[in-house]
């Protein structure tokens, strides 16, 4: 039996609570109210091989502020409406979840696509 490749990263997945939303609704007051109860569509992130979460706020020091912004763009591009980036705000904001193995099913090559704003 032939194994899943597995790629050298570790993988974060990012879950907006409440507040999150919260904040978006009120930018869209017209639209549909978003609840993170109904939300099943997540957004992960590739980090380096074998992160460890023992220490979150450690371990996580050079990519929550990107991460956090990356989920607020995608929310509202307009920075200046952002709120003060924080740690507290960021745990208050999203759950987080890790996998230290992320294996590749498909025999397709990886491709990178940068985007700029």
């Amino acid at each position: 039996m032939k194994l899943p490749s597995t790629i050298n990263r570790s993988l974060i997945l990012i879950v907006p609570k409440q507040p999150f939303y919260d904040w978006s609704n009120a930018l869209f007051p017209d639209l549909h109210q978003e609840r993170a109860s109904e939300e099943r569509d997540y957004n992960s992130y590739l980090l380096e091989d074998e992160l460890f979460l023992d220490n979150p706020k450690k371990e996580l020091a050079k990519y929550w502020k990107p991460i956090f912004l990356n989920e607020l763009f995608g929310q509202w591009t307009d920075e200046s409406t952002y709120p003060k980036l924080t740690w507290k705000l960021f745990t208050e904001w999203f759950d987080f979840y890790k996998s230290s193995i992320v294996s590749d099913l498909t025999d397709q090559p990886i491709e990178l696509q940068d985007d700029e704003y």
